[in-house]
């Protein structure tokens, strides 16, 4: 029996060997490829496809498998699948082996949801039974996939795009359905520009869980932007991510999931905008971005991360008008896709929650161009920042650090703890040399002023709440300020220093305090214009007086402020009088200023004490002198003003225009004393004048009609002292406050100012407020306008009712003004003689900008670093303009108005002189049109 038992062992083995060798080994190399053909319509090609019967194992190698195209699809060098014979007595499925070596696959995506794989997947069954709860028992003594190339194509965008993954190397050792224990595993892949991939740890299926290491090195973020590139405003050049750090898995009963140890980091980011042209000047770049001390749980929804390290951070950007260029840059315009967006859960979750430790910037950039600095492009390099302890939600004080250098010279310097939650916190601040004249564009274009230099330095606390200031402490200063009015060489206003210590501002309070200010070699301009204008009051008056109530209502001024100004200290000063206003210019300088007010306040109990000196040209003592309660209700002062040995042939372009006579000599001691109590004025006006004499007789037409020889001789004593006391009083709250001196200086003030301009009142007795002494003319023109022909006949009507009266005609050219004109005619001519039409140069059309920038080139200038109105007036100012050119058209608006005068007006010839000019005077000529002089 045992023999017949072993012969039918050994034939059942030979049979078996037989039929695996001669049957199944080619039968599945012969069906399978047929198979695939018939249902997918592909091409399989092998080597040889084996089964080996002793160790129950079963391999392809060399498999190519192509598309229904004959595209090439996936292929590998051998695949093993091993059989373990433990099956017969363990627990489910045993497999010693399942391998894949040396996949290269090409997978793609052709349109809408459609891949190149979508027909070897099997259709939807809806009638498929649902599947089984629980996991197949199953064992793999090892588990390999190696893969060659990956290739991943997306075709159905406009732009294809493409990338791959080689040297993919995944291994797991006793991965297994059934024991609980975790068993190893490894993942490596390398991506196209170099960065890998690589896993490695433990994981349990049966526990659903797994941990171990990640990381991602040398991530090409490149590719990435390939990717989004059709959305993308903007072209990432380079910039490579790393990640790395512990992770835990478990999937058991809900996904959760743990990092531990981690790091994050981005190098060498650089974007710009796509197309430079439309986005010039734009841009980002980031040197390295580290991220440490990661830690995330998914169950408590908590980040913890140690330290984020910014370096080499910078962006480029401008404003112009109503554009800024960084959002345009970074501006996503995704595909439409038709899905509506997600709405989110009625009732949120509890959010998560995070703390960074420590975020810090170093050497990072700033380049801003904008129409609000001059220059207009601002640098700020190097910056450096720093905040600790940031949590979300918001909450807790995090100090933070800032500093930065604008343009090479200017540090800021900020330090200090914010609670970013409420917005409550102290910032210390200290800014050095922030030049005043950078921000000139935001000047009035009507106030006609620069500032010429001037730098601001202060230190300090700023205290805020719900992000807004409420304190503000502050120490500094303005030093080496000066500012010009436009055409003038000579600073309106300048001082080495303004300073103040210890200045407090509480908002919430409405105080402010300051303990001391120290005002040191300021020097003044009072100066008074030909139309009576004070400096440029008013400009201000316009371009702020409109926006003075909405101003005060926004920051709520119409309610008290509290004001202590305890010590004000004024230093080698001056005040720079000037009065053009008179035929001849007036002008002194009150120098040596020194001085000080005390306990200046807004407390109502609160008297401040004044006492300022200084000289009158340098020789004549000046004095104010007293007490005064400015912000009492109603005011308070009582101060005293003296003027000491002024020599009176100073005041001799008031005593000719006023008096009709020059000073030949003269002293002047003044003694004012006003006091004002309850809204009532009492004053004093002692006034001395030693040893006047008159010199010679001055024609003037604004001189007071006054025996003024005869009054003298009745006003000075034997010693030769002319010894007047006005005293004055009054409530100045009555509008019928009418004492007699104030009545009598607002007389004589009035026929002051009819006589200092004898065109007003001609222009009054037409019922006309037009300066008629002057006719203006159109720049390069001498043809009047209707403006100036009816000032023309208000003159002649005015001329009418004064017989005796003689008009000098002096016409005038602007050298710049007439010149610039002129010249434009001449290129325009020029331009027209070309053949360039004059409609195209009236419209400033293409043809004409063309011809513009051709005679630019021509000048030996590119013209990309000018702007159009730059290269025009360059070429208009080729063209030549002689003086006598512009005194020929001074001597033609002389002409036109004599000729207006007298067979428009009906003046007589002999009434109307025109004042022949030999030569251009530029000093003379700096107005365009005609000036008018009045003879008898």
């Amino acid at each position: 029996m045992l023999k017949i038992a072993v012969r039918i062992l050994v034939a059942i083995y030979i049979a078996y060997v037989a039929l695996v060798t001669l049957i199944i080994i080619p039968a599945a190399n012969f069906i399978a490829p047929w198979y695939v053909d018939r249902e997918y319509g592909r091409e399989l090609k092998t080597d040889i496809i084996l089964f080996n019967p002793f160790s129950l194992s079963a391999e392809v190698r060399g498999a190519q498998l192509r598309e229904v195209t004959g595209e090439h699809f996936v292929s590998f060098d051998g695949a093993i699948a091993n059989l373990s014979l433990s099956s017969l007595w363990d627990q489910g499925l045993v497999m010693d082996e399942i391998s894949i070596a040396g996949l290269n696959a090409h997978i793609r995506h052709l349109h809408d949801s459609v891949f190149n794989f979508s027909d070897l997947l099997p259709a939807d069954d809806q009638n498929a039974a649902e599947p089984g709860g629980g996991s197949p028992a199953l064992t793999i003594g090892r588990l390999a996939f190696g893969a060659e190339l990956i290739t991943l194509t997306d075709a159905a965008r406009e732009k294809p795009f493409s990338t791959y993954y080689h040297g993919i190397d995944i291994v797991v050792t006793d991965l297994s359905t059934v024991l609980a224990e975790g068993k190893p595993y490894r993942i490596r892949a390398l991506a196209e520009d170099g960065g890998e991939l690589y896993l490695e740890g433990n994981i349990s299926l049966p526990e659903a869980s797994s941990s171990g290491k990640l990381a991602l090195s040398r991530l090409s973020l490149h590719t990435f932007w390939r990717f989004a590139e059709p959305w993308l405003n903007f072209e990432l050049h380079d910039g490579t991510a790393s990640l790395a750090g512990n992770y835990r898995l478990s999937w058991a009963d809900a996904f959760s999931y743990r990092l531990e140890q981690g790091s994050f980091q981005v190098s060498k980011l650089r974007i710009n905008a796509l197309d430079p042209n439309s986005l010039p000047d734009t841009g980002a770049g980031l040197g390295s971005l580290q991220i440490s001390g990661i830690e995330i749980d998914g169950d408590r929804q908590h980040v913890e991360v140690a330290r984020v390290g910014v370096e080499g951070a910078g962006i480029e950007g401008w404003m112009e008008d109503d554009r800024i260029s960084l959002p345009e840059l970074f501006v996503i315009d995704l595909p439409e896709t038709g899905a509506e967006r997600p709405q989110p859960p009625a009732e949120q979750e509890a959010g998560w929650t995070a703390r960074v430790a420590d975020i810090r910037l170093d050497d990072g950039n700033i380049t801003w161009r904008s129409p609000f600095t001059a220059p207009a492009t601002v640098v700020a390099a190097p910056i450096a920042a720093r905040v600790q302890a940031l949590s979300w939600p918001l909450t807790g004080r995090s100090p933070l650090q800032l500093a930065l250098t604008l343009n090479e010279r200017t540090r800021l310097v900020l330090d200090g703890a914010l609670d970013l939650g409420s917005g409550a916190g102290d910032i210390n601040y200290q800014l050095d040399k922030l030049s005043v004249p950078l921000f000139n564009p935001n000047l009035p274009s009507a106030l006609k002023a620069t500032i010429s230099s001037g730098d601001v330095d202060l230190d300090g606390v700023l205290t805020l709440d719900e992000f807004l200031p409420v304190a503000v402490q502050s120490n500094g200063q303005v030093s080496d300020f000066s500012g010009t009015m436009e055409g003038s060489e000579q600073a309106l206003t300048r001082w080495e220093s303004v300073r103040w210590e210890n200045l407090r501002v509480n908002l919430q309070q409405r105080a402010v305090r300051l303990e001391k200010l120290l005002i040191h070699d300021y020097e003044g301009r009072v100066h008074i214009a030909e139309d009576g204008s004070i400096n440029a009051s008013k400009v201000w008056q316009q371009e702020v007086g409109q926006r003075a109530e909405e101003i005060a209502e926004d920051m709520h001024l119409n309610e008290p402020w509290q004001l202590d100004l305890p010590e004000i200290f004024i230093s080698d000063s001056a005040i720079d009088f000037m009065d053009e206003s008179l035929p001849i210019p007036f002008r002194t300088v009150i120098g040596d200023v020194n001085g000080e007010v005390l306990n200046l306040s807004t407390d109502q109990d609160s008297v401040a004490a004044v006492e300022i000196g200084g000289t009158v040209d340098g020789y004549a003592p000046v004095q104010l002198k007293g007490s005064a309660a400015p912000f009492r209700a109603p005011p308070f002062l009582d101060l005293g003003l003296t003027f000491t040995g002024v020599d009176l042939v100073l005041l001799t372009p008031y005593s000719g225009t006023y008096a009709g006579y020059n000073i030949e000599q003269g002293l002047l001691n003044l003694d004012l004393h006003y006091s004002l109590e309850d809204g009532y004025l009492r004053g004093k006006n002692d006034v001395i004048v030693d040893q006047l004499k008159l010199g010679d007789k001055v024609e003037s037409d604004k001189a007071l009609d006054l025996p003024l020889e005869l009054a003298l001789a009745l006003l000075t004593d034997l010693n030769g002292i002319i010894d007047l006391k006005v005293p004055i009083e009054g409530d100045v709250n009555d509008p019928e406050f009418s004492l007699g001196s104030v009545i009598a200086g607002a007389f004589i003030n009035l026929l002051t100012k009819a006589v200092t301009a004898p065109f007003n009142l001609l222009a009054s007795l037409v019922g006309s407020d037009e300066d008629l002494q002057r006719i203006a003319f159109p720049a390069g023109s001498s043809d009047l306008n209707a403006t100036a022909a009816t000032k023309l006949d208000q003159l002649g009507q005015a001329l009418a009712q004064r017989p005796n009266l003689s008009l000098v005609i002096s016409g005038r050219a602007h050298p710049d003004l007439d010149r610039e004109r002129l010249q434009r005619a001449a290129l325009e001519a020029q331009l027209v003689a070309e053949g360039l039409a004059a409609e195209e140069i009236a419209r400033r059309g293409p043809d004409y900008i063309a011809a513009i920038e051709e005679r630019y080139r021509a000048l030996g200038a590119s013209g990309e670093d000018n702007s159009f109105s730059g290269q025009l007036a360059a070429v208009r100012d080729t063209m030549p303009v002689t003086d006598e050119q512009l005194l020929q058209l001074a001597r033609d608006r002389g002409v036109a108005v004599k000729d207006y005068l007298v067979n428009q007006a009906g003046i007589s010839a002999d009434r109307a002189v025109i004042n022949q000019q030999a030569r251009f005077n530029a000093e003379s000529h700096t107005y365009s049109g005609v000036e008018l002089e009045l003879d008898i």
